[in-house]
């Protein structure tokens, strides 16, 4: 430690998972600039845009009323999808069998907006959400001696081995520090 290398001891921290900082800065959809991302909302402060970013809640599907195709008998009501259900008619004795498995519908795409601070790392992408967390990662790569707690459920923890490598450390604070004047 004769480089004069600072020592991290994890017990100290204020935040001891990464659902702990209160807010995000990522990038504004409208205008590229920074915003805030808090509690399921985000404003950007150079455009005001501001957006609801909780999606709206699923209504329940209708009860569907099912009728045999013969005798045009109502066989019942169902929430789910008819065609993945057995369905059999009393009068005429008319079956269908379920479908297999449920129809393939392609997944929806979400536009999700990317953090402020993010750069790349060698092939990988180094990232912070805020301020806050960019201030520990900068504390914790720069410490020369780093004390962690036994179990895998801290941010220290959770790290990658290419940020926890003593090797990366110069080549990491220099990043850091392109992200650090990223704030300003």
């Amino acid at each position: 430690m004769g480089r004069g290398l600072t020592r991290f001891v994890e017990a100290d921290q204020p935040v001891k998972h990464l659902g702990g900082f209160d807010h995000a800065l990522v990038h504004c959809p409208r205008c590229d600039g920074k915003a805030i991302s808090r509690a399921g909302r985000l404003t950007c402060g150079s455009c005001a845009y501001t957006s609801e970013l909780h999606r709206k809640p699923v209504k329940e599907a209708p009860f569907q009323s099912v009728m045999c195709p013969d005798c045009n008998r109502h066989i019942g009501r169902y929430r789910e999808d008819p065609r993945l259900l057995r369905l059999r008619c009393r009068g005429c004795g008319w079956t269908k069998a379920p479908a297999a498995k449920p129809p393939w519908t392609a997944p929806k795409r979400t536009r999700r907006t990317g953090l402020w601070l993010e750069t790349d790392f060698r092939g990988r992408t180094l990232w912070a959400r805020n301020e806050q967390h960019l201030e520990f990662l900068e504390r914790y790569v720069a410490a020369g001696v780093r004390e962690t707690g036994p179990f895998n459920s801290t941010i220290a923890s959770r790290l990658p081995a290419w940020i926890k490598s003593g090797k990366n450390r110069d080549d990491l604070l220099r990043a850091l520090a392109k992200l650090r004047a990223r704030l300003r």
